[in-house]
């Protein structure tokens, strides 16, 4: 349960450093230039967010499909391995 909080955290954190890369930085300021400048950049982040978000959800969905495949290769080998013979009790016959 620690590894999967731990990877959550570290999943967002790769998220907005990659958003806060591809978008301009804040602009100081309370003018209407700075303010509709930094709007830009909060629907920049947004969209960025989401964009990485998906391509997460789309590489967990290639992992779990690429766990089921060595999945049922494992089964389907184990399946092919030879089967034992059962070995014959012997039979006495009774008079």
């Amino acid at each position: 349960m620690l590894k999967l909080s731990a990877l959550t955290v570290l999943l967002v954190l790769g998220n907005t450093a990659t958003a806060f890369a591809a978008c301009p930085s804040a602009v100081p300021g309370t003018t209407v230039e700075a303010i509709r400048a930094n709007e830009q950049r909060v629907i920049c982040l947004q969209r960025e967010i989401a964009n990485n978000s998906q391509m997460q959800k789309y590489e967990i969905e290639i992992n779990r499909l690429d766990t089921s495949i060595q999945r049922l290769e494992l089964q389907r080998r184990f399946d092919n391995l030879p089967r034992p013979m059962p070995i014959p009790v012997p039979v006495t016959p009774k008079f």
